[in-house]
């Protein structure tokens, strides 16, 4: 992690938001994002950026495809506790154009928790516009 990194300054995390921590990871280069407060409902968010657009000026997907991925791993850390495991499945369906600078929210549910196996789905918005569905699975793994 460079210092340019850690000298960072980050937008406030808003009402009922907490900012992640861990800057030197791809989701703190990529995002960083924002985890609603223990007690909520499950939540992942980022302030989008110039550096988080496509050609088009609109948010590239592979952003949005990370900012998914995280919320499936809230959803279920949220509905079981901590979990090692890896995502199996990302499926999604974009339906709008993100727009720099907006607060860009991923939310859900569990919808199947095994012994093994989760399963999740959610939408990610901005500014109340649906941007994309998705629903994924995850897989626990031994440490």
């Amino acid at each position: 992690m460079s210092d340019a990194t850690l000298d960072r300054t980050y937008p406030p995390a808003p009402e009922g938001w907490v900012l992640q921590r861990h800057f030197g990871t791809f989701s703190g280069q990529a995002g960083p994002y924002y985890f609603r407060e223990e007690g909520a409902a499950p939540g992942v968010a980022f302030f989008s950026e110039p550096r988080h657009a496509n050609l088009n000026g609109v948010i590239h997907g592979g952003a949005l495809l990370t900012l998914a991925d995280m919320a499936l791993w809230d959803i279920c850390r949220r509905e079981v506790g901590a979990l090692n495991g890896v995502t199996v499945t990302l499926n999604a369906e974009f339906v709008g154009a993100g727009p720099v600078g907006a607060f860009i929210e991923a939310a859900g549910e569990a919808t199947r928790v095994g012994r093994k196996l989760m399963f999740a789905r959610g939408l990610v918005t901005a500014e109340g516009e649906t941007l994309m569905a998705f629903s994924g699975t995850l897989k626990r793994v031994s440490t």
